[in-house]
């Protein structure tokens, strides 16, 4: 099986990749979401046209390595596995794409190895400080706590019952399928973690961040986007924050307008 080991740690990264011609682009997904998730993409199979994909797992989640110690999911840490995939693959820049919490950690990267990547194209997530008034900040930790004794259906009634929404079959099964102290520790981490950025307004990346109108960070990732001279916000109406990773039509031309002013 193909892993990448970071350097600091030992912690293996699980990573496949689709050999297609073109420049790299790395994909990762949200919070509990395997590796499969964002082969399923429609956005992401449209960009396999011509590029070259490469899928990681986050570490705690998929067939990644999965501490349970909150300090082994800094970001420094997890922008190292990253980096790691890189490394495996012989690939010194690549375009990154992440979703969600993939997100958070693309804007990680653009802080932490701007040297390593092409572009970011970012949604559904920010770069400050985790903010408590956020209705799904208290959500996520009620149920991230109450899978530590009951495990991920303990989660999933959690999250279903104080969301109000249930989850399809396919995406229940891949949350049911993680390791519950391994995300809890994750997200404790996470909310510990505080500004990613001191100074947005020094990176040069081209930054393309979008998400869906009426997100509770959507403000945050507008003003992301405004404090980074060389990103383009996009505002997604109609959407919600689990159906704007999948959006196509308003999405893939913005990628590739990214990608063509940001070429090896």
């Amino acid at each position: 099986m193909p892993y990448a080991t970071n350097s600091l740690d030992g912690v293996r990264t699980y990573f496949e990749e689709w050999a297609g011609e073109g420049p790299p682009v790395l994909v990762y997904t949200g919070l509990g979401d395997p590796l499969e998730d964002a082969q399923d993409n429609p956005l992401v199979r449209a960009l396999a046209a011509d590029h070259r994909i490469l899928f990681a797992d986050h570490r705690g989640q998929g067939q990644s390595d999965k501490p349970h110690d909150p300090a082994s999911y800094a970001l420094t840490t997890r922008v190292a596995d990253a980096v790691a995939v890189m490394d495996r693959l012989g690939i010194e820049r690549t375009h990154f794409l992440g979703f969600s919490w993939g997100a958070r950690l693309g804007f990680a990267v653009g802080e932490h190895a701007a040297d390593r990547v092409l572009s970011l194209a970012l949604c559904g997530n920010q770069p400050y400080a985790w903010e408590q008034e956020w209705p799904f900040v208290p959500m996520l930790t009620k149920a991230l706590d109450a899978a530590q004794p009951g495990g991920m259906s303990a989660f999933l009634g959690t999250l279903e019952t104080v969301s109000g929404n249930s989850l399809d079959d396919i995406t229940r099964r891949r949350v049911l399928a993680n390791d519950p102290m391994a995300l809890g520790a994750a997200w404790r981490s996470a909310l510990a973690e505080g500004p990613i950025s001191a100074d947005l307004s020094a990176w040069k990346i081209p930054c393309l961040i979008y998400m869906a109108v009426g997100e509770d960070m959507f403000a945050n990732a507008q003003r992301a986007a405004h404090e980074i001279s060389t990103a383009r916000f996009l505002a997604l109406d109609g959407h919600t924050h689990m159906s704007a990773p999948y959006e196509v039509e308003q999405v893939l031309p913005a990628i590739r307008a990214l990608f063509a002013r940001s070429k090896p």
